[in-house]
């Protein structure tokens, strides 16, 4: 495994924040591995807890298409693990949830790992209380 710099890092949030609110889905796939494994570990009961591959993750955004509409993020704030291809950001998303017109007000914290430029693993731990 390699390593990755603070600066890999906040490029792959950077894109990876404005292709979600820009809803470029197919640019925003292009970040991860084929096979990625993308966990939400506090997700509630009616939500999935784990997705497997680039078609789950398809599939999941298509799903968030129908919950909300997220319109910005905040600058990522970064920690890289020591000689490691994880890191962590620390980041806000703020929009609307469709269901009850209410703001959707979100602080997130994500444990990702990259491997050969892609993500191959994440961990986004959000609050199911925000929905």
């Amino acid at each position: 495994m390699g390593t990755i710099s603070s600066a890999q890092a906040e490029t792959i949030m950077q894109l990876f924040t404005d292709r979600i609110k820009n809803k470029d889905y197919e640019g925003f796939l292009d970040l991860f591995d084929e096979d990625v494994v993308f966990e939400f570990p506090y997700a509630p009961e009616a939500l999935p807890q784990l997705l497997k591959g680039k078609r789950a993750l398809k599939q999941h955004l298509d799903m968030l298409d129908t919950l909300i509409e997220i319109r910005s993020f905040t600058k990522p704030v970064i920690h890289v693990s020591a000689e490691s291809p994880i890191f962590i950001a620390q980041y806000e998303g703020n929009g609307t949830v469709f269901a009850d017109g209410k703001p959707y007000e979100q602080k997130y914290i994500s444990v990702v790992e990259v491997k050969d430029g892609s993500i191959v693993r994440f961990q986004d731990y959000w609050n199911p209380l925000a929905l």
